[in-house]
């Protein structure tokens, strides 16, 4: 076994998968090493790592943080001590932020003609975290679209009628959260937010690493940033991104990491939690 997909997503968010189905595919792939990194949430946690020890597959604390610097930047937080209660409390401020963003939508849509139930999202939430592709699922059950594409199309995409903000953290002080528990800091899929440069904020507000390796960068955006990744000393990533089969994401498998990868991030979150003791002490 070898490689690993640090960008995975479970029943806990917005996937289709449990997160013990997610490890057991991982090593039907022939992984070595995954993270599941729902949307601010780590109750899928325990599961992955339970799974993880009964098949010999790594699992690395993680979990997508949503944050905002002029556009919707997401942040891949690893290795964090997940009973750290600070970061637990930002995770918390998140979840909130998407029941109210729930909320919201379900108001917007009774205007609209198109009513569903607060109840009927959180249903198709079940545990996870609240999302659009929830609401989404509960337009489709109340009949007022065909597919959950046609929910997002008409109804839930960016510049549609029922699109609703989400609370959204400043990077910089996610980043020190993270850090501060123990954690790593990686920009998510940084090629669809602009170029390598526009990231030097980010980094001077010490980012850890970029996601390389992500179904959405094309070969020029890969090497972009990897030469941008060895310029800045940062830690290089990378995932499927994969939330189900029935999604547009690849298979768990198709994109995977080197070990190498795997053992620098290692290593600079040994750092991190050696730094976070340090001051905690």
């Amino acid at each position: 076994m070898t490689g690993g997909d640090l960008h995975l997503h479970s029943v806990r968010s917005d996937g289709e998968w449990t997160p013990a189905r997610l490890v057991r595919e991982a090593k039907r792939a022939g992984l070595s090493t995954v993270a599941l990194t729902d949307h601010d949430t780590i109750a899928g946690l325990e599961e992955a790592q339970a799974t993880g020890e009964e098949l010999c597959v790594r699992v690395i604390v993680g979990v997508e943080i949503s944050t905002w610097r002029g556009v919707d930047l997401h942040l891949l937080a690893y290795g964090f001590d997940p009973t750290s209660a600070d970061l637990r409390e930002v995770l918390r401020r998140c979840r909130d932020g998407r029941r109210t963003r729930a909320e919201r939508m379900v108001a917007v849509l009774a205007r609209l003609g198109a009513p569903i139930t607060m109840g009927s999202v959180e249903r198709h939430a079940g545990e996870g975290a609240i999302g659009r592709p929830h609401v989404a699922k509960a337009l489709v059950e109340a009949g007022h679209v065909s597919t959950i594409r046609k929910a997002f199309l008409e109804f839930l995409g960016e510049d549609r009628p029922a699109y609703v903000e989400k609370v959204r953290l400043d990077p910089g002080e996610t980043i020190a959260r993270v850090q501060a528990a123990g954690g790593v800091a990686v920009a998510a899929h940084p090629g669809i937010y602009g170029e390598p440069e526009s990231f030097d904020p980010l980094v001077e507000a010490g980012l850890d690493g970029v996601e390389i390796l992500h179904p959405l960068h094309g070969r020029k955006t890969r090497a972009a940033f990897d030469a941008y990744a060895i310029a800045n000393g940062l830690a290089r990533t990378g995932g499927s991104d994969f939330h189900g089969p029935r999604g547009t994401t690849p298979p768990i498998g198709r994109i995977a990491i080197e070990e190498a990868w795997i053992e620098d991030l290692r290593e600079r979150i040994g750092r991190r939690r050696e730094q976070a003791r340090t001051i905690h002490e």
